[in-house]
């Protein structure tokens, strides 16, 4: 008889199913951060599913599709690295020889799928994988202590990687998402070690945790396709302070910022460092210094991120709703409607429409 918890795993693996394939396609294309994100679910499904199938004496069927043979723990832990590589470095490219970090999934699965094909064809019945000790902590163990490996490196990336101080609210979304996302694999890995390590009894836990997991993703895949699509803004190295010993860097910041608040000097299209420099009578070098140290990004990330302030300032003000959003981009300083929109969803993770007011959207489209 099909209780509610079968059901329950039955529908989540299977929507987490339908979100990983569409991300492995996405990452298979141009999106490749996408691609080992889609891995990741499609092993936390697999294993869904199994706990639907033990759940239903599935696998006892002799017309059952052996499913659970196409699943690798061994699959984790590279695709939470490449994931996290993807995501907290600039400019990370994978290279082809990187593949063979899944050789050892690959010859899992295979032996996997040999040992059923042959049993079932022979008829004979071949004594579980997992007792023997070598092919126990290769399949088991190994995977565990590799994705606690990768899942402490997504933390630490995460940590040297801090949103920008002014803005704040713009730029703390992305990492909002893939803070949680590490907090699940956090759990995950926690309570995956002591079911299988300590040999705890905590894996109704662990199908509670994927199965909420599953749904809450699937969710916000479906309710906003873009949720996947966010990239943790890049880490600023340390800039070099030129050799400008005589000024005070906090009165000058303050300076930099009273000329962006006061005059909205960001507000001028195709503003120019030479420009804003010129008029704080400032070297250039050195404003540049002030931004990186200050704000952790350079001198066009800076000033966009106030554009962007200002337009969402702006969709919440009353007074300017009878205004399109282009002419609001316009006004901030954006100089077209494609920089705008690109630069938008860069800083906050969201397209400008995401911020138009809920209960009364009066304003304008693009």
């Amino acid at each position: 008889m099909t209780t509610w918890k079968a059901v329950l795993f039955l529908l989540a693996s299977g929507q987490g199913l339908l979100l990983s394939f569409a991300l492995i396609v996405k990452g298979l294309r141009n999106q490749r951060p996408n691609l080992f994100l889609g891995l990741i679910l499609y092993i936390i499904s697999l294993e869904l599913l199994n706990a639907w199938g033990m759940q239903v004496r599935y696998h006892h069927s002799p017309d059952a599709f052996p499913f659970w043979t196409l699943q690798s723990y061994l699959v984790l832990p590279p695709s939470i690295w490449f994931f996290t590589q993807f995501r907290t470095i600039p400019g990370f490219l994978f290279r082809r020889r990187y593949w063979w970090a899944y050789a050892p999934a690959v010859v899992e699965m295979l032996v996997q799928v040999g040992r059923t094909l042959y049993g079932r064809t022979t008829g004979q019945h071949l004594p579980p994988l997992l007792e023997n000790p070598i092919w126990f902590f290769c399949t088991e163990i190994l995977p565990i202590l590799g994705t606690a490996a990768a899942v402490g490196w997504l933390g630490y990336q995460l940590t040297t990687i801090a949103p920008e101080k002014r803005g704040r609210f713009l730029s703390i979304r992305p990492f909002v998402k893939h803070y949680v996302f590490f907090g699940f694999l956090l759990i995950l890995t926690v309570l995956w070690t002591a079911g299988v390590i300590i040999d705890l009894p905590i894996f109704s836990g662990i199908e509670l945790l994927l199965t909420l997991f599953l749904f809450a993703y699937g969710y916000l895949g479906y309710a906003d396709s873009s949720y996947f699509d966010l990239r943790v803004a890049p880490k600023q190295k340390p800039a070099e302070k030129p050799s400008f010993a005589h000024f005070d860097d906090n009165q000058q910041w303050n300076r930099l910022n009273r000329a962006f608040e006061q005059d909205a000097l960001h507000t001028q299209s195709r503003l120019t460092l030479e420009e804003v420099a010129d008029r704080l009578q400032l070297p250039t070098r050195y404003i540049s210094y002030l931004i990186n140290t200050f704000h952790q990004s350079n001198f066009n990330h800076f000033v966009n991120a106030l554009r962007v302030e200002a337009v969402i300032r702006k969709l919440n003000d009353p007074a300017e709703q009878h205004k399109t959003l282009l002419a609001l981009a316009l006004e901030a300083g954006f100089n077209s409607k494609s920089s705008f929109n690109q630069t938008f969803r860069a800083h906050t993770g969201q397209p400008p429409s995401y911020y138009l007011p809920k209960p009364n959207k009066s304003v304008g489209h693009l």
